[in-house]
């Protein structure tokens, strides 16, 4: 009788989870029922999701993942140490894998299979070639310098603000939803280890929280904060959120937050140039305003003083990986992407 139980009970699971599964496929295959999840669903998600995780000031998200991982293993030692069957071990990874993964996408991760940018804005891909990148290269460093400013002193609350007002004004024109719930950086809990993998900051997609490193410098601060916000607001790929980052920073009254869109950016744009004007790098380099190379440096070695390269390579393979799961075929590379994406946008969103 209890083994007919168990096979019913087993039997039970593995139709819900099947099912909760081919739903998501179905998502994944589907480009408009994605982006009509993201824009009717996802914000009444992201409003219970983030007025839940604003009740505590610590992370929801690194708990949950610390709680999960601790029940993996113990699923695991279980079986190695005979406390508990084969069976009953498949049936509970089965459970937690389902919980784990229709939470993840239902919360959040469909945003991976909606529209791109350029279907979104309706705005024409421009092609990327040498010519164009020089061009825009040239452009780009000019108006970064333009942009300098000391930024010595930040007050975080003052700049969340910032970057919330400017997200408000151009959340038609990026096509967003506004205000879909709330967005407050909360430190890391394992800080320490964060940066020594280079991580400065992250969207917890369980609890909706937003993560920004305090390790970083004051200057790259406000860029960091508006990209996470924008994955917060349903834009999942690196590249994209980026380009929201930058044209929201840009947009914002407060020149200290447009200097730290150009300086956090501006990186992007040299690798590029390295890599498809190698004759040409040099010249454009030598172009950028001495005080911006120094803060590019100081960022630099900021880093490289607290990072573990093992680690970090560890984590970088494993973002990769989970990037190209989600359909990003560049994985980690779909940061520096974003060049492409301003050569396209960049006269239509930055007014001159």
């Amino acid at each position: 009788m209890a083994k007919k139980q168990n096979r019913h009970k087993f039997t039970h699971l593995l139709t819900v989870a099947g099912a909760l599964f081919g739903v998501i496929i179905i998502f994944s295959r589907s480009t408009p029922l994605s982006e009509w999840y993201m824009r009717h669903i996802y914000p009444a998600v992201a409003t219970v999701l983030s007025m839940l995780s604003g009740l505590f000031p610590f992370s929801l998200y690194d708990l949950f993942i610390m709680a999960a991982s601790l029940y993996l293993i113990k699923l695991i030692l279980f079986v190695i140490i005979r406390k508990s069957g084969f069976k009953k071990f498949l049936y509970s990874l089965v459970r937690f894998a389902t919980i784990l993964v229709t939470w993840f996408y239902f919360a959040w991760g469909i945003s991976y299979f909606r529209e791109d940018f350029y279907a979104k804005s309706d705005l024409q891909e421009t092609t990327f070639g040498a010519e164009n990148l020089k061009n825009f290269a040239v452009r780009f460093i000019a108006d970064a310098n333009n942009a300098f400013v000391d930024f010595d002193i930040v007050d975080k609350e003052s700049v969340r603000e910032e970057i919330e007002r400017s997200y408000l004004s151009l959340h038609r024109k990026l096509g967003i939803a506004y205000p879909n719930g709330k967005r407050r950086a909360k430190p890391m809990m394992f800080e320490s280890l964060y940066s020594k993998m280079g991580v400065s900051g992250y969207f917890g997609p369980f609890f909706n929280e937003i993560h920004v490193n305090d390790y970083s410098l004051n200057f790259t601060y406000p860029f960091t904060l508006a990209h996470e916000m924008a994955h917060q607001f349903g834009i999942a790929t690196e590249s994209e959120a980026n380009l929201y980052a930058f044209i929201v920073c840009v947009g914002s009254e407060d020149e200290r937050i447009r200097y730290s869109a150009y300086v956090s950016t501006l990186l992007y744009l040299m690798n590029d140039a390295a890599y498809f004007l190698p004759d040409e790098v040099e010249s454009l380099t030598s172009a950028i305003r001495t005080e911006i190379i120094a803060d590019l440096r100081r960022n630099r070695e900021h880093w490289l003083v607290v990072r573990n390269k093992s680690l970090s390579e560890v984590q970088d393979r494993a973002y990769d990986a989970y990037l190209k799961t989600n359909k990003v075929s560049s994985g980690r590379e779909n940061y520096s992407e974003v060049v492409g994406l301003l050569i396209s946008s960049y006269d239509i969103y930055i007014k001159k």
